[in-house]
């Protein structure tokens, strides 16, 4: 008698344990989906802003720039200026948006 006690008292337990690691496997299951469901969100919404910038041409409008003055800001660096300054402020935006940081800082 005692020993069906024990025996059952330890599947008890055995089925008991499995259940709380199906717990926790349904818990990270369940946040990997929620983490992987707001990146697709994002990246939809990525998407969908760069088709706002889809007729944008940056090429015609420095096509149209005369030779001298092309010449002229290239010798001081505006290109290379310009790429300074867009680079750090992607890396600003960048860094807003990590968590727990503030906006507009």
């Amino acid at each position: 008698m005692l020993d069906w006690f024990a025996t059952t008292w330890n599947e008890f337990k055995s089925f008991l344990w499995s259940i709380v690691l199906s717990v926790q496997e349904m818990h990270k299951d369940l946040t990997i989906w929620m983490f992987d469901s707001i990146l697709n969100i994002s990246r939809l919404a990525l998407e969908g802003v760069d088709t706002y910038f889809s007729g944008l041409d940056i090429t015609s409008y420095t096509s149209s720039i005369p030779s001298e003055v092309g010449w002229f800001l290239n010798q001081i660096g505006v290109p290379q200026a310009l790429t300074m300054i867009v680079t750090a402020l992607t890396i600003r935006i960048v860094l807003q948006l990590i968590p727990f940081t503030r906006l507009g800082s």
